[in-house]
C-alpha cells in the first residue's frame, strides 16, 4: 500500500467510483446521458442548420453571417469532441478512450474556445467600423473570409501546446474491498518535460490571450455602439419632435 502510495503521488488526484457513489447511480447516469444527448443533437442540428441557410442563399451569404456561420462551425467542432467524451468520462470518473483521444480532444476543445472568442470580436469589430464610419465601405466577403481564416490558423499555432502536453497516465487505487484496481486519466497539462514553469506561464498567456483581450476588445466596441446609439437620435426622429413642437404651438 506504501508503494502503491508512492508510485502516485506525482499523479493527479482522482476519486474511483463506488456501489454508494451518487455518480454511479443508474438513474443519476440516465438522467445526465439524456442531458447530454439532448445537448449533442439540438447544438448538432441547430449549427448545422446555419450553416446550411447560409451556404444555400446567396442573399444571407453577408460579412456577418459569414463570421455567424464560422461560430457555428467552431460549436459543431466543440459539441462533436466535447460533449460525448465529458459526460463519459464525467460519469465513470476515468478516462476511457485511450492514448490517441486524450491529446485530440484536448486541442480540439481549446481551439474552438479560441475562435468562438476572435470570432465574437471580428463581428464586434464590424459593427463598430459600420456605426462609426457609415459612409465608409464595409469589408469585403473576401477579407472576411481571409479574417476567418487568418482566426483558425492563430488558434491553431497558439493552443498547439495544449494537445502536446495531454497525456494519458496509469493510475491505480486499491483497498480491501475491491483489491488493486488499474485506471486511466487523461492528464490536459502534463509540463513536466518542459518544467512547470513553462506550463504555469504558457498557461497565463493562453488566458489573455483567450479571456482577456477578447473581453476588452468587445466590453470597448459594444460600449461604444451603445454611447452613440444612445446619444444620437435615429433619423427621422428630429422631424417627429419638431412635427410635435409645431403641433402644440398651434394648440396655444
Amino acid at each position: 500500500m506504501e508503494n502503491n502510495t508512492a508510485e502516485n503521488d506525482s499523479f493527479i488526484d482522482c476519486e474511483i467510483i463506488h456501489p454508494n457513489n451518487t455518480l454511479a447511480s443508474v438513474y443519476f447516469q440516465s438522467a445526465v446521458y439524456s442531458m447530454y444527448a439532448i445537448i449533442f443533437v439540438v447544438a448538432l442540428i441547430g449549427n448545422g442548420f446555419v450553416c446550411y441557410i447560409v451556404l444555400s442563399s446567396p442573399r444571407m451569404r453577408t460579412v456577418t453571417n459569414y463570421f455567424i456561420m464560422n461560430l457555428a462551425v467552431g460549436d459543431v467542432l466543440i459539441t462533436i469532441l466535447c460533449v460525448p467524451f465529458t459526460s463519459v468520462s464525467l460519469l465513470k470518473q476515468y478516462w476511457p478512450f485511450g492514448s490517441f483521444l486524450c491529446p485530440v480532444v484536448n486541442y480540439s476543445q481549446a481551439l474552438s474556445v479560441f475562435v468562438s472568442a476572435y470570432t465574437l470580436v471580428a463581428i464586434s469589430i464590424d459593427k463598430y467600423m459600420i456605426i462609426m464610419w457609415p459612409l465608409k465601405p464595409r469589408i469585403s466577403k473576401s477579407f472576411a473570409t481571409s479574417i476567418i481564416a487568418l482566426v483558425w490558423l492563430i488558434a491553431g499555432i497558439t493552443v498547439l501546446p495544449t494537445g502536446t502536453f495531454a497525456t494519458l497516465l496509469q493510475m491505480s487505487y486499491e483497498n480491501d474491498s475491491l483489491g488493486k484496481t488499474i485506471y486511466e486519466q487523461c492528464d490536459k497539462e502534463d509540463y513536466s518535460k518542459v518544467g512547470i514553469e513553462y506550463g504555469i506561464l504558457y498557461t497565463k498567456i493562453l488566458m489573455f490571450l483567450q479571456y482577456v483581450i477578447p473581453s476588452v476588445v468587445l466590453l470597448f466596441t459594444y460600449t461604444s455602439i451603445g454611447v452613440v446609439i444612445w446619444c444620437h437620435r435615429i433619423p427621422g426622429e428630429a422631424e417627429n419632435s419638431r412635427d410635435q413642437r409645431i403641433a402644440r404651438s398651434k394648440t396655444k
